[in-house]
């Protein structure tokens, strides 16, 4: 009875191992990182500081919108130049509008040569807000 049952216990053990790596197997992969735009606000600390740092060592091109210029130079000592800090204040317009042309001319020079302003699956955020159930954002790239 007891064989019987360490068995049992054996062959669920080894199922459960093999629905788990079957599971890890299956979840998405994100390939060519070097074609990803991410823009990332409140770089200065905290998790977008280390969002930003490591989506750049994962080797995406990310702009890191800081508040203060410490946040902004601590970021280009550290990071590489995939990424790209610049002074944002998510709270004054002007700010908003020159980090949104920063990033525009950027993605400009660099997309292939195209010249569009936004990569080709910019979606408005009024569609990304009703998907996540309400946003404050304004754009968003994936």
């Amino acid at each position: 009875m007891e064989l019987t049952l360490c068995g049992l216990t054996a062959l669920l053990a080894i199922y459960l191992l093999y629905k788990f790596v079957d599971h890890i197997m299956r979840l998405p992969r994100v390939d060519n990182n070097s074609d990803r735009f991410i823009f990332i606000t409140g770089c200065d600390s905290g998790f977008g500081n280390a969002l930003a740092k490591r989506l750049d060592s994962l080797g995406c091109r990310v702009f890191a919108g800081c508040f203060t210029e410490k946040g902004e130079t601590e970021l280009k000592k550290i990071c590489s130049e995939r990424l790209q800090p610049m002074p944002l204040d998510v709270t004054n317009r002007d700010s908003i509008r020159r980090a949104f042309e920063l990033v525009s001319g950027k993605l400009q020079s660099t997309r292939n040569g195209k010249g569009t302003a936004a990569p080709p699956n910019f979606r408005p955020m009024s569609v990304v807000a009703k998907q996540l159930g309400g946003s404050r954002c304004h754009f968003v790239w994936r």
